[in-house]
């Protein structure tokens, strides 16, 4: 079962993050995406905000949204000097009433983050929405099948694999470490 918001209010309350992008990873998703200068990105589950100012990097105008209060005030912090490029807000993605503009992003990146969707199909069917003719979905995720019995709720399955990539025109993916973790790439409709 995904643990709630408690758990992680104290998990970046206490300054803990996740597995750490490196240089190489952002270089394969600059590669991956090609990014022009004042494009639009929403990060989704910002954590400490590492993923998102490395977006900020890049060139994106990034939204970094996570629902723990802790993460946001953490990430205001660390990356304060990357205003206006970056701004961080407190936002549930998953609840259908919080607010996003539609067809407004280049790019939606859920890194470590949609294996702990409760709805899946409903927060793919919310990126498609918010992204605009030919932006970008990236998702990071290790594979249940790569993970020990204990850990296998922090990957996704087969079915869920299918539900991320289903409905997708365009879309490929690349293992930044094989048997550990995959990069979905995944491309709306040019319009």
């Amino acid at each position: 079962m995904p643990a709630g918001r408690g758990h992680w209010e104290h998990h970046f309350a206490a300054g803990n993050g996740f597995h750490r992008p490196d240089a190489r990873e952002i270089r394969l998703l600059g590669e991956a995406l090609r990014p022009r200068n004042g494009a639009r990105a929403l990060d989704v589950g910002c954590g400490l905000g590492i993923y998102a100012a490395a977006l900020a990097g890049l060139g994106y105008r990034t939204l970094a949204v996570d629902w723990a209060d802790a993460a946001v005030a953490a990430t205001r912090d660390r990356y304060a000097d990357l205003e206006p490029r970056l701004e961080v807000a407190r936002l549930d993605f998953e609840d259908a009433t919080a607010r996003l503009p539609r067809a407004a992003f280049d790019l939606v990146t859920m890194r470590l983050v949609f294996a702990f969707m409760a709805d899946k199909e409903a927060a793919a069917e919310r990126v498609r929405g918010l992204l605009a003719p030919g932006g970008a979905w990236v998702v990071t995720t290790s594979l249940a099948q790569w993970l020990p019995e204990s850990r296998r709720r922090i990957g996704l399955t087969a079915a869920e694999v299918g539900v991320l990539t289903g409905g997708w025109g365009r879309g490929h993916w690349y293992d930044l470490e094989p048997g550990a973790l995959r990069v979905f790439v995944l491309r709306a409709p040019d319009g």
